[in-house]
């Protein structure tokens, strides 16, 4: 039954990519096809978590940078026939959005005051041991 769905997939004519986000495309095109995540990833060699993660549905830290998962994109478009430059650019553009919308990392507003607290106690410990010094050594001459 799955040989019949991997041909019919030479009869149907491509899709215009950038009409929806290319994660749903590709996943409405898989399902549309009547192909599961399994078999496809059989059929194209793509690893499992990868396709679900360029559907959008794998964990979002997969990857350390998810530009790596370009050439698989480019099997998984070709396989549903659709045109593969046009799902890398858009899948490209997604992926630097997600990483201009990221909130910039820095310090927990907590922590930040938890290390100013500790500076300030150092600071105050380092007078009180000058003052405790010098105490000592008007005490001895």
């Amino acid at each position: 039954m799955e040989e019949e769905q991997l041909n019919d997939l030479q009869e149907q004519p491509p899709e215009e990519v950038g009409q929806e986000p290319i994660s749903l495309l590709l996943k409405r095109r898989r399902e549309a096809k009547g192909l599961s995540l399994q078999a496809t990833a059989a059929a194209t060699r793509v690893p499992l978590r990868y396709l679900r993660h360029i559907e959008g549905d794998g964990p979002p830290d997969l990857l350390s940078d998810e530009l790596y998962l370009v050439p698989f994109l480019r099997t998984y478009a070709t396989f549903l026939d659709l045109d593969p430059s046009s799902a890398v650019a858009e899948f490209v553009i997604a992926v630097r959005r997600r990483e201009n919308a990221a909130p910039l990392p820095g310090p927990a507003p907590r922590r930040a005051l938890s290390r100013r607290l500790v500076l300030l106690l150092l600071l105050l410990l380092a007078g009180v041991g000058l003052l405790v010094f010098f105490w000592i050594s008007g005490q001895q001459g």
